[in-house]
């Protein structure tokens, strides 16, 4: 299992990488300055366009006041501001900030130290539906990107949707071309979804075995916090992963039955008597399925959606 690292050493391994704005060879692949600039200098082109240029030049170089003092320099008009200010921009707009959250997201795994830990998951979700709009209606290039790893990395962590192709090569660290393979490949290492992406359930199986890949910690506390009420984490060497069903069961030591664990789906299922070797077998299935008894005692098939760490016994 990789090294999770904390999540104070991703948020500086964030930083150190220039903000997280390089990939492969690229070092501005993921920065939204440039487009978050045309952006801005369309939006108000339209401005001047619907009220004239003289009516609206004093309230849109005011309106940008915020970013020529970030940038510490000065500006006659509301287009000098936004030309010698492109950096500025993405400290001073707060969709810019959340672009940078939901990139610090969408790669390592994490979220704000300051959000309390039951807040996480519903803030979450809020700043996934809000890139998405505001990618769909910005038509960037870069914006789709950032806001398709952060969809992509929810849904991983949610067990629902799917992660694009794109989204998948960058968490996985291959090519897109090898992604496709994985999809169309006789052994069905990855599940395709009905929309052409990888099978949420079926990447995180996947990616959980590949080296390097860092798993979401969000969910895990990270300092004392009085509305935190969860123990201390724990540490990655005495962590496992099992997958778990929709309801909310876990692939648990105690699932065995008459000696052996059932695991497969219907019509291929196979018994297996110890626990790590079929936790092996369930990584290696693009979806992980089981045998465990619902609440009247019958034992019955589930599917994994999502993968857990808990502590190793």
């Amino acid at each position: 299992m990789t090294d999770l690292m904390n999540a104070a050493e991703r948020r500086e391994a964030y930083y150190e990488n220039h903000h997280g704005f390089g990939q492969g060879e690229d070092p501005h692949y993921w920065d939204y300055a440039a487009p978050m600039g045309d952006l801005v200098t369309t939006v108000l082109e339209h401005v001047e366009g619907l009220f004239g240029l003289e009516p609206t030049a004093a309230p849109l170089l005011q309106l940008m006041e915020p970013t020529i003092q970030i940038g510490g320099g000065s500006a006659r008009t509301w287009r000098m501001a936004v030309e010698n200010n492109l950096l500025a921009l993405a400290d001073s707009l707060p969709i810019a900030r959340r672009l940078d959250l939901a990139l610090q997201y969408g790669l390592y795994g994490i979220v704000p130290e300051d959000i309390p830990l039951g807040e996480r998951a519903e803030w979450l979700a809020k700043l996934v539906a809000e890139l998405l709009d505001f990618s769909a209606s910005a038509s960037d290039i870069v914006f789709i990107r950032i806001a398709n790893l952060a969809a992509s990395r929810h849904a991983i962590d949610t067990g629902a949707g799917e992660i694009d192709v794109h989204s998948m090569s960058v968490l996985g660290s291959i090519s897109e071309g090898r992604v496709r393979n994985l999809l169309s490949g006789s052994d069905n290492a990855l599940e395709r979804g009905p929309n052409g992406g990888v099978v949420a359930m079926s990447a995180a199986a996947w990616l959980q075995k590949k080296k390097g890949f860092l798993p979401s910690i969000w969910q895990q506390k990270e300092v004392a916090n009085e509305n935190d009420e969860e123990g201390p984490a724990i540490p990655s060497d005495r962590m496992i992963f099992v997958p778990v069903a929709r309801d909310g069961s876990m692939f648990t030591p105690d699932l065995q039955r008459n000696g052996a664990y059932r695991i497969g789906a219907k019509g291929n299922e196979e018994d297996i008597s110890d626990f790590v070797s079929a936790l092996e077998r369930l990584n290696a299935m693009s979806v992980p399925r089981w045998r465990r008894p619902n609440e009247k005692g019958l034992w019955g098939i589930v599917s994994g959606v999502s993968w857990q760490r808990i502590e190793k016994k």
